[in-house]
């Protein structure tokens, strides 16, 4: 039986073995991933797990732009149903993406909808890595 401080040591090594893969694996950017079938076929599950599972955030992103194009009331109103329409579609896509992620449809495993993600400022910038010399890099 596992002690506390056991379940401590365990909990923290997983941790580092598991950050130490996660910045090496960063190292190589997406100019390697994107070459392969296996590769764009891992970039569509990506999407599509990504889709399903944060395309509520179409509702306040909706809200938002109808607010600024309009009065609050009207933003909350008209932006929440486009919110609540998109958001569902993106729910749909994101599902369809992820069952069928290691088939190419459509064509090269290109994204059903465009942007790929829901706010695609904050997820789509790539990750930077740092070099050998320590200075911090953006794969291109």
């Amino acid at each position: 039986m596992m002690t506390k401080h056991g379940f401590a040591i365990a909990t923290a090594a997983a941790a580092i073995f598991l950050l130490g893969n996660v910045a090496n694996a960063q190292m190589y950017g997406d100019e390697y991933r994107d070459q392969s079938a296996f590769g764009k076929m891992q970039n569509k599950l990506g999407r599509g797990l990504s889709n399903m599972f944060t395309g509520f955030v179409e509702v306040p992103k909706n809200i938002s732009r109808e607010w600024r194009k309009s009065d609050p009331a009207t933003g909350v109103i008209v932006g929440g149903v486009k919110g609540i329409g998109w958001g569902f579609t993106r729910f749909a896509t994101g599902a369809y993406e992820t069952f069928t992620f290691p088939v190419p449809a459509p064509a090269n495993y290109e994204p059903l909808m465009y942007p790929e993600t829901p706010l695609p400022d904050v997820w789509g910038e790539q990750l930077p890595y740092f070099d050998r010399d320590g200075d911090p890099r953006l794969t291109l």
